[in-house]
């Protein structure tokens, strides 16, 4: 009996006709495009966490009155889905934005496992100035760039995100032509 073939390509890659664009050999993880993008995330969520503590809030809370406001997450599931993070945090995290007023948990009558979620006014109007912050914090990042650019790179990223399965994991409260 012959010993396995471990050059094949795992059943997780898709079969390219070109070139490897990701190749273990030449992989440095200063310029990973990888690396890269989480580190653009992690600078444009510091920037964004830097101008809602004028709000008196956390970028997450932001993210998640956002995401009430717009209706893309409805439920603590919703939430934990759209945030990328447990039940447990997601409740937490309720807690503290229903005890500043700005969020309202309702059970459902049809079935009392599900909490509905909620804006109060105030949450409302802390959702109103939301905007303005992400873009001032995006106008600080993208210095220098073209709308042209900005657009390819939007483009881009929809494409590693519908490669990756759409948005069926962290769908985000935008459409695809805004933010």
């Amino acid at each position: 009996m012959s010993a396995p073939d471990n050059t094949s390509t795992p059943a997780s890659t898709p079969a390219s006709a070109g070139p490897d664009l990701f190749d273990p050999a030449s992989y440095e993880p200063g310029s990973s495009v990888g690396y890269l993008l989480a580190r653009a995330k992690n600078l444009l969520s510091l920037g964004i966490e830097q101008e809602v503590s004028g709000l008196d809030i956390t970028h997450t809370q932001a993210s998640c009155l956002m995401m009430l406001s717009t209706g893309s997450a409805r439920t603590v599931t919703d939430l934990g889905r759209g945030l990328n993070t447990d039940a447990g945090s997601i409740t937490r995290l309720l807690s503290r934005l229903e005890k500043r007023g700005l969020i309202v948990r309702t059970r459902r009558d049809d079935d009392r496992r599900v909490v509905d979620l909620s804006l109060t006014a105030e949450g409302e109007a802390i959702v109103a100035k939301l905007p303005a912050v992400f873009c001032n914090v995006m106008r600080r990042h993208f210095v220098g760039f073209s709308q042209a650019e900005i657009d390819v790179l939007r483009g881009m990223l929809h494409r590693v995100i519908d490669n990756g399965g759409g948005q069926a994991i962290g769908a985000c409260w935008t459409d695809r032509d805004g933010g």
